[in-house]
């Protein structure tokens, strides 16, 4: 009973140093991602106040007309810079979470094989359907668990080459 007990208790630890290694992570991407605001806001406050400054020595109103047209104009790599920028922080924190999250899945299921085992070598003459059960069931999840792993890598590397194509298409439009 004791070891059963220090299994749980060992098994909680785990869980909680996981649990706060991924709030850790968690906290670092949105400190990147608030860095990268502040530095664009930053960009966007000077550029404004070069835009003045730009405005208030204008000679004449043609002058100032083009002037507010030129500034009007959203530049498109600047847009693309910034979301290229926010989609690599987000890939980064993804990838550090997931394999986090991998590799906790991975250790509670070895520990949980391990649990069966022990349970089919004490289990009482007659259970043996019970205990095949629950190993075919833990198959059963672990290959329902890989199924749905392969297709989020695929929807992950799909997204990956959408952007990279929308980045692609936006950086040819600009030189047209």
């Amino acid at each position: 009973m004791m070891n059963t007990q220090e299994n749980l208790m060992n098994m909680h630890a785990e869980a909680l140093k996981a649990s706060s290694a991924a709030a850790a992570k968690t906290l670092e991407g949105f400190q990147k991602l608030a860095a990268l605001n502040m530095q664009t806001a930053k960009a966007t406050l000077e550029e404004s106040s070069e835009q003045i400054k730009a405005l208030l020595a204008a000679k004449d109103a043609k002058a100032v007309t083009d002037l507010v047209t030129s500034f009007a104009q959203p530049t498109p790599e600047k847009f693309s810079a910034y979301a290229k920028a926010v989609y690599a922080i987000s890939k980064e924190a993804n990838g550090e979470l997931t394999s986090m999250i991998e590799k906790q899945i991975a250790t509670s299921n070895q520990q949980l094989a391990a649990a069966v085992e022990a349970l089919a070598k004490n289990a009482p003459a007659g259970s043996e359907g019970a205990v095949n059960f629950i190993k075919q069931a833990l198959g059963a999840a672990n290959a329902a668990y890989e199924q749905v792993n392969t297709a989020t890598r695929q929807f992950a590397e799909m997204a990956e080459a959408n952007v990279q194509g929308a980045a692609k298409a936006a950086s040819s439009a600009k030189k047209r």
